[in-house]
């Protein structure tokens, strides 16, 4: 299987916000009762694709629009939460989450229980490490996190990816683990999904999958992670380290390098970014990133028409972005 797929709305988007909710989310109410709060950001992008053959491409677009809602009933068996966002992307809508939670248990459409945002490096590209070496999928499940301690907890869930174009009586079964030691975020998953079995259109087969992160903070302004996936024969190592220069510049360098079983097609990018958010809430972003492939190695990218295509060997992009969250 290949690493890089087409995603399909499957993945979180952009990496720039790796929560459901705006950080900014407003409260409406809040009292002994219940509480909603509305959140979510405006985003606008313009994008230089420079090939190493070929003509240097422009385009610009909405980048990608959040917004979400969270309720939260407060009862005697405790909070019952439901959460429902939609983002805008390429003049769609697209359903990002509509799930309920309560006392550990989550069932709807919503962040997969083998989501790796732990690992998931900030870039302004929105694909970035979200699907090779830190996955970021969101997907129909029904699951339950269970607390070990304090900073440490399991999840196990069923899931659908619909991985298959035949019917299966198989779901996803996911397993993972996140702790915090000392500051130090961790999280590890395992998964076995059922996907049409290659050699037999009329069945499916079973694959397994896994991924690890560890988020390291360097004192009070810097973060380093580094992120591991594995699928069937298939592998991918990133690094990326955050440094706040103050309370408004941040900056991001990324490395990611996929190591495909199938022959001349292993691929390393790089981002280099920064981010300058103004007191008003409006923040600026700036990127480029660089590729080198093997011969039929490429990532994934929004070319001109910001639809998805490819980036190749010697491949350089240039990224904008502007965006208020609310």
């Amino acid at each position: 299987m290949k690493l890089r797929h087409a995603l399909a709305g499957t993945v979180a988007l952009p990496l720039a916000l790796a929560v459901a909710s705006s950080a900014n989310a407003a409260t409406i109410v809040d009292n002994a009762e219940h509480q909603l709060n509305i959140g979510g950001y405006v985003a606008a992008q313009a994008a230089w694709q420079m090939p190493d053959v070929g003509d240097n491409d422009f385009g610009m677009g909405l980048g990608l629009s959040r917004l979400n809602f969270k309720y939260t009933a407060k009862t005697d068996a405790g909070n019952v939460t439901a959460l429902y966002e939609n983002d805008y992307l390429n003049g769609a809508y697209r359903l990002r989450h509509a799930a309920i939670m309560h006392d550990g248990w989550v069932a709807g459409q919503t962040w997969s229980f083998f989501a790796n945002l732990n690992g998931l490096g900030e870039t302004i590209d929105i694909f970035g490490n979200s699907g090779a070496s830190s996955w970021a999928n969101r997907n129909a499940l029904l699951g339950k996190n269970i607390n070990l301690a304090d900073g440490m907890s399991v999840g196990v869930s069923i899931e659908d990816r619909n991985q298959t174009t035949i019917a299966s009586a198989a779901p996803d079964l996911t397993a993972n683990f996140k702790g915090n030691f000392g500051g130090i975020g961790v999280f590890a998953a395992v998964q076995s999904y059922q996907i049409q079995d290659p050699d037999d259109a009329t069945s499916a087969t079973g694959e397994m999958r896994m991924t690890a992160s560890a988020s390291v903070p360097v004192g009070d302004t810097v973060n380093v992670k580094a992120a591991y996936g594995m699928d069937g024969d298939d592998m991918a190592v990133s690094a990326a380290a955050q440094v706040k220069l103050s309370d408004q510049v941040r900056t991001n360098l990324m490395f990611e390098q996929t190591m495909n079983d199938a022959d001349n097609t292993d691929s390393t990018s790089i981002w280099i970014n920064a981010f300058y958010k103004m007191p008003s809430g409006f923040e600026w972003g700036g990127e480029v990133q660089m590729v080198s492939a093997d011969t039929g190695g490429s990532v994934n990218a929004y070319d001109n028409s910001m639809a998805v295509s490819t980036m190749a060997d010697g491949d350089m992009a240039v990224r904008l972005q502007a965006k208020y969250a609310f």
